[in-house]
């Protein structure tokens, strides 16, 4: 029922879904201050994709695996790189480490969970910002990648935020997403996706998601009972895409389909 409203809310009202997600993020990073959960994503899983892990990163190998695919796809060694919708900062702190960019600015709308970025990483080439998708704090033309992790389906106004990355990317730079729509949604996305960029590569990993989920549920349960109030398990359970919970279900109906795009300015 919860859910049932929330997608009202969010297709009627685009400002209250803004506000909504901002304030359930800034509650989690208000309370869930350990730095032991790092990733927020669902995830990505493939028999044959099997990147060199350290023992710290084997612990979330699966979220880490959607951020080190997604940008596996594009050099992002020593240029300045830009990750719109960092959440707790796990992907922005392994990417940093692993791709060597030369820098690498993070940004998101919860300021408490900037401040805990802030807290848990320390390095020279990385740095956290509070700020709006819709209205990036940079200069034009800034950067020459910018990530989006399952974050835009959170934005109120998706296109004002494609404009925005146009406007603080080089002409040759490169824009990686990748995030989940409903199918009703989609081709609306994909729109304007087309309007504003060229198109590099699409894959639909909506099956990789799946798997992935399938090996964190069990883990991620635990997190929930152990981090939140019981009042928030069932909402938190299908915002976290635990097996058999209706967000999960929604994917494998493909009421909800996972794209990954890379993109270039048009």
């Amino acid at each position: 029922m919860i859910l049932k409203l929330l997608k009202l809310i969010f297709r009627n009202f685009p400002i209250l879904k803004g506000k909504l997600w901002k304030f359930w993020y800034t509650y989690l990073g208000s309370k869930v201050i350990t730095p032991e959960l790092k990733f927020m994503n669902y995830g990505y899983f493939r028999n044959d994709f099997t990147p060199q892990l350290s023992q710290e990163d084997e612990k979330e190998r699966f979220p880490i695996h959607l951020y080190h695919y997604l940008c596996s796809k594009s050099s992002l060694k020593n240029v300045r790189v830009l990750e719109v919708g960092c959440g707790r900062g796990g992907g922005a702190d392994y990417i940093s480490r692993t791709f060597s960019p030369k820098d690498y600015h993070a940004i998101d709308i919860s300021p408490t969970a900037i401040q805990l970025c802030n807290n848990f990483y320390k390095k020279d080439n990385l740095s956290f910002h509070v700020g709006s998708a819709e209205e990036l704090p940079f200069d034009n033309q800034f950067f020459d990648i910018i990530v989006n992790v399952e974050s835009s389906h959170c934005y109120p106004n998706f296109n004002k935020f494609l404009l925005e990355v146009k406007r603080v990317l080089k002409p040759e730079g490169q824009f990686l997403i990748t995030d989940f729509r409903s199918s009703s949604e989609f081709s609306h996305f994909d729109k304007s996706i087309n309007e504003n960029f060229k198109i590099i590569s699409y894959e639909d990993i909506t099956n990789n998601i799946l798997l992935a989920l399938d090996e964190m549920s069990e883990k991620r349960k635990k997190q929930i009972k152990f981090f939140l109030p019981n009042f928030l398990s069932n909402i938190s359970s299908s915002f976290a895409g635990i097996k058999g919970s209706k967000l999960y279900e929604s994917f494998i109906k493909r009421e909800l389909v996972y794209h990954m795009y890379v993109l270039k300015s048009i």
